[in-house]
């Protein structure tokens, strides 16, 4: 596919090219929407929010390997697929703190990292130091207001990859995404998660359920928006158990009034009450059992390869 093609086709505003059908545009917007309306209700967007992800994360990877099995799934699943050769480089849009650039780096040539936590990039600076990475820098980056052609960065990436993050959650910021990559795109997304200790909480504090934070509609969406757009989208399936135990602590009362509770009652009030029921739970150890269930889908397509669809009733 040519550059300028790419350059046409992929509009902002993610808009067929004239020669095919309204029923098609129609559908695509729908599915963009469903996608942009997915990410708003289910992600934090803003630096200080990950920031505070970011100290939460660091306690819980010092205590048990926060995530491993995700990156080790995923760094397979790519090597089976023959994306992470020796010569080729790696852009991972919302890094975090750096566990998929480390292991990217000890098989590809070189890896960018960017995320909007300034902690989170800080941390990630010390692990890849830690495990003695040079050849992948992190940086602190809004993808929101990220110049690719200031940064050089416009098809500079045999592969671009996400994996739960925000970033990449709109038309515009998927446009930037595969504008990045010279061959292919990844992401991953939650689509389905149950935290049963989250669960007892909701239950015996405030007398409700937990809403589901994860119903598929995202990966639905996403699979759908770059079929329509003429991409063959590649789709697996993941899943994990997990099982840790965690202190009581204020951090970790807050940490857990934030994924329970909606915006409003987010108070100092809930917090106590939440650690006062993990007080009351805790073993002779002072310590609390955490067990998740989650699955994740994965989406995989070349961004060099695209064809017109046919009208979809």
């Amino acid at each position: 596919m040519e550059k300028k093609e790419r350059s046409d086709s992929m509009s902002g505003k993610f808009l067929f090219p004239d020669r095919e059908k309204i029923a098609n545009r129609n559908k695509l917007e729908y599915f963009i929407s469903l996608l942009e309306a997915g990410a708003k209700d289910r992600f934090g967007d803003s630096a200080e929010h990950w920031d505070r992800r970011a100290e939460r994360w660091e306690k819980e990877k010092s205590g048990g390997g926060k995530g491993e099995e995700r990156v080790e799934s995923a760094v397979t699943y790519l090597e089976q697929k023959g994306l992470l050769q020796s010569n080729h480089a790696v852009a991972d849009i919302g890094c975090g703190p750096g566990r998929f650039a480390a292991v990217f780096a000890k098989r590809v040539d070189r890896v960018v990292g960017l995320d909007i936590s300034e902690k989170m990039i800080l941390h990630g600076r010390e692990y890849l130091q830690k495990e003695g990475v040079e050849n992948a820098a992190l940086y602190v980056r809004s993808f929101q207001t990220l110049d690719l052609e200031k940064e050089g960065w416009v098809e500079a990436f045999d592969l671009v990859f996400s994996s739960l993050t925000p970033a990449v959650s709109s038309a515009e910021s998927l446009v930037k995404a595969m504008r990045m990559s010279r061959g292919w795109c990844c992401t991953i997304t939650h689509l389905s998660r149950r935290n049963f200790l989250q669960e007892q909480i909701m239950r015996e504090v405030f007398g409700s359920s937990v809403s589901p934070q994860w119903d598929g509609s995202w990966f639905y969406a996403l699979f759908n928006a770059l079929f329509l757009l003429g991409y063959d989208p590649e789709t697996s399936y993941t899943q994990r158990h997990r099982e840790v135990w965690v202190r009581p602590d204020e951090a970790y009362a807050e940490h857990l009034m934030e994924q329970i509770l909606p915006g409003q009652e987010l108070t100092m009030s809930n917090a106590e009450k939440i650690r006062g029921w993990l007080l009351e739970h805790q073993n002779e150890e002072g310590v609390v059992l955490e067990v998740t269930d989650a699955s994740y889908g994965r989406i995989l397509w070349d961004v060099r390869k695209r064809t017109a669809r046919p009208e979809y009733g």
